[in-house]
């Protein structure tokens, strides 16, 4: 679609990708700012979160009947983050605000929103 410049060669709406990448990239942020924690560690941090606590449950269940021992190691428990839709930028995190953008090389820089 970018060098075709028609929209019917689009696989979905600007937003919907735009929603869907941004999804993408605040999971790998979550990650890069997360810590490795054991796995009781982990159960223990997600029980104010009962959605949380559930899917880990099913997680856990998941690997050990596909003969995966989660208690063996240790996960990396990402950072929790929470976006300011209207901003598109985090709340209260500057470290994930940091990684939203990077140093662009000179000449392909990426403008600013205005």
């Amino acid at each position: 679609a970018v060098r075709s410049r028609k929209s019917t060669d689009l696989n979905a709406e600007i937003l919907e990708g735009h929603l869907s990448s941004g999804l993408c990239h605040t999971g790998n942020i979550s990650y890069q700012l997360g810590q490795r924690l054991q796995p009781d560690a982990v159960r223990e941090r997600l029980q104010d979160s009962p959605a949380a606590a559930e899917t880990f449950g099913r997680l856990r269940e998941h690997c050990a009947a596909n003969g995966v021992d989660l208690m063996g190691g240790s996960l990396v428990m990402g950072a929790r983050l929470k976006m300011n839709p209207a901003t598109e930028r985090f709340v209260g995190n500057t470290a994930a605000n940091h990684k939203l953008t990077r140093e662009y090389r000179k000449g392909f820089e990426v403008p600013s929103r205005v």
